[in-house]
């Protein structure tokens, strides 16, 4: 054998080991149940036989059961009154095979009969009369999100690699986004990785200037930390990605109730409030993008993806006014926009500078000369050391009043007054606010911090600290049915931007949901009204949110006066005066706003582990050691008595970046 020979032979093996490796770490990492094998093939059929001007009437819970492919028109009205008349087609059928009818069928009866099998009870029946559902098709989307992955993947793949991650994940955004980097879903989820604002802000910069989720570099890496973070909180792949749509709290809290981490068991089984169709189906739609994306010329020959691009990346070492940056570089700002799209319309339109020190992507074979060069060439006059100032804020989509409030520094009530605002629950996208003073500069990377306090280094926390009252957020969720107008009959379970994804940050009618889907605190009220005692919680805090005196729940606690709470435990509340729902919204809202405040200011870069020494409590590892907040470390170690931190227990340190 020459040496040409056994170098083929050498790279077919190399091969060979890899691919055997990649399959092998897809059945460890990510499961195919048989249980849930008809509920991938359903999402395949989704990715590659139907596209956005079709979709299916299905079962929402046997994806088996697909009734019928609908063609929709470019009439919205007309598609909503179809898919309608489809449902009470299909509705009236399985509510006569439900009275036990099974003689004398007609053909359409006897195949809508079939798709359940035999032995179906007339129950079942009865309750897919309610189940049906309307699914849009995504193949197109999908091919479209195939191609445009090619200009990422390889920045993904080394991105995984680094962290140790399954090199599976890399298929995620198809399920998210369809790779799109402009999409922007209906609950202000953002990018290809689909961020939410408060879940984003725990590792990007987002603002009214720059806002990373749109820019896919930076927010692969943020993705990567949020996935490692899952896995790191619910031991499982298939629970970890269903985290990513569903949050860590909902799937810790699903696991613990069904005793079981199986996914199968879960997606069948677990009947969460907030649990519904999205959630339920991330998992076997992420294994049917993974198939595609593993054999794209399978599905969508002929097939060629996009090809990544050699940046030239360039430090701005002033604010600098986009049409100066681009004059120097002798660049369109339209060539600039596509390749940076962090960068908010202010730039753009020339009201704010591009930020001192942001790195600036451009292709190599656009530069005319070396960056230095063209760097230097900037006259004085066009360098600041300031961004600038503003004097009317322009409400943009997800914005708060006490958000504006952080972010310039002011508070809720000044902006309130000068603004004629009756109610600071209530602000609309594009209404233009002003400020109590012009000038002020918004030069930095995120809003300023709230005045907040770093849990003290003790297991308990007093009752005379007062609460803050803070807004929280409404939701709205609406399903495109492939026109320009949404579908008045959507749900919550029927969002859909890429075909599934809805990210939820606050759904207090769940009565456990994560101020994040990166919070794993359990704010849950049990049946027995009781709760968990969260950092940063008071008695003053559960009373005020009670309309009760702090002594009314010192007794029922059996608390002698000045006895602090400790974290950690079960509190009872007293619910005579104050629904649980409002409760948990003034909680939510609360722990919301102190979470926000403190990301303003810092970012989680990456994690280390911390071995316990004899002597060490976490309350000393968090002021002393790491400056890591006690709620922070909480959430990266759910499962740990910090009361009670044993010598040789390895502990999560979120690290932190300051911005």
């Amino acid at each position: 054998m020459n040496n040409q020979s056994i170098r083929k032979s050498l790279q077919f093996l190399i091969f060979l080991t890899w691919t055997l490796g990649v399959v092998t770490s897809a059945k460890e990492n990510f499961p195919f149940p048989a249980e849930l094998e008809h509920d991938v093939e359903f999402w395949l059929r989704v990715y590659t036989e139907v596209d956005t001007k079709s979709g299916f009437i299905h079962d929402a819970r046997n994806l088996a059961a697909v009734y019928e492919t609908i063609k929709l028109g470019n009439n919205s009205y007309k598609n909503r009154r179809h898919i309608r008349a489809a449902k009470a087609k299909y509705a009236k059928i399985l509510r006569k095979l439900g009275r036990g009818k099974r003689t004398g069928l007609t053909a359409e009866e006897q195949r809508v009969l079939a798709l359940w099998g035999e032995g179906v009870s007339n129950r079942r029946l009865k309750r897919a009369a309610a189940d049906l559902r309307f699914q849009l098709g995504q193949s197109d989307r999908f091919l479209e999100g195939l191609v445009r992955s090619g200009e990422w993947l390889p920045h993904i793949r080394k991105t995984l690699a680094e962290r140790g991650l399954p090199p599976e994940l890399e298929a995620l955004p198809h399920v998210e986004s369809s790779f799109n980097p402009e999409a922007y879903s209906s609950v202000g989820a953002a990018g290809i990785w689909q961020f939410t604002r408060s879940t984003g802000r725990r590792f990007l910069r987002i603002d009214y200037v720059v806002d990373e989720r749109m820019d896919p570099y930076k927010a692969s890496v943020a993705a990567a930390q949020l996935l490692e973070h899952n896995y790191n909180v619910t031991g499982s792949w298939p629970l970890a990605l269903t985290a990513y749509n569903h949050g860590v709290a909902g799937m810790r809290r699903a696991a613990r109730k069904l005793g079981s981490k199986d996914i199968a068991t879960l997606v069948r089984k677990y009947k969460g409030r907030t649990f519904g169709f999205a959630s339920r189906n991330f998992y076997v739609a992420f294994l049917a993008a993974l198939k595609v994306s593993r054999d794209p010329a399978r599905y969508f020959p002929p097939f060629q993806s996009a090809q990544p691009v050699d940046y030239e990346v360039v430090k701005v070492p002033d604010y600098i006014s986009m049409n100066a940056f681009a004059e120097a570089f002798r660049l369109r700002p339209s060539t600039l926009k596509h390749h940076n799209r962090s960068l908010m319309a202010p730039i753009w339109s020339g009201d704010k500078r591009i930020p001192k020190g942001f790195n600036i992507r451009i292709p190599r074979d656009k530069l005319p000369q070396a960056t230095g060069e063209l760097i230097a060439a900037i006259p004085a006059s066009e360098r600041f050391k300031e961004q600038t100032p503003d004097l009317f804020h322009k409400v943009a989509r997800g914005d708060t009043i006490s958000q504006i409030a952080t972010r310039y520094g002011y508070s809720i009530r000044q902006i309130m007054a000068l603004n004629g605002l009756n109610n600071s629950h209530y602000i609309r996208a594009g209404q233009v606010l002003r400020l109590p003073a012009a000038g002020t500069d918004v030069a930095r990377a995120t809003p300023r911090p709230a005045a907040t306090k770093v849990a003290a280094a003790k297991a308990v926390v007093t009752e005379e600290t007062p609460p803050v009252r803070v807004e929280t957020a409404a939701l709205s969720v609406e399903e495109d049915v492939g026109t320009n107008e949404p579908d008045v009959e959507a749900d919550l379970e029927q969002a859909t931007q890429a075909g599934l994804e809805v990210a939820v940050e606050l759904q207090a009618s769940d009565g456990a949901s994560p101020i994040s889907l990166a919070d794993p605190s359990d704010y849950a009220i049990s049946e027995d009204n009781t709760i968990e005692i969260q950092a940063s919680e008071t008695l003053g805090h559960y009373a005020e949110w009670l309309g009760l005196r702090a002594s009314q729940l010192r007794r029922i606690n059996g608390l002698r006066y000045g006895q602090p709470v400790v974290i950690g435990q079960r509190l009872k509340l007293d619910f005579s005066r104050v629904n649980p729902k409002a409760f948990l919204q003034h909680r939510i809202a609360y722990q919301k706003s102190l979470q926000e405040a403190f990301f303003s200011s810092y970012q989680i870069s990456s994690t280390s582990t911390h071995v316990v020494l004899p002597g060490e409590s976490l309350w000393e590892l968090s002021q002393r050691n790491y400056k890591v907040p006690v709620w922070l470390l909480r959430q990266y170690n759910p499962d740990l008595d910090i009361n009670n931190v044993r010598p040789g227990t390895v502990i999560v340190i979120p690290e932190l970046v300051k911005t």
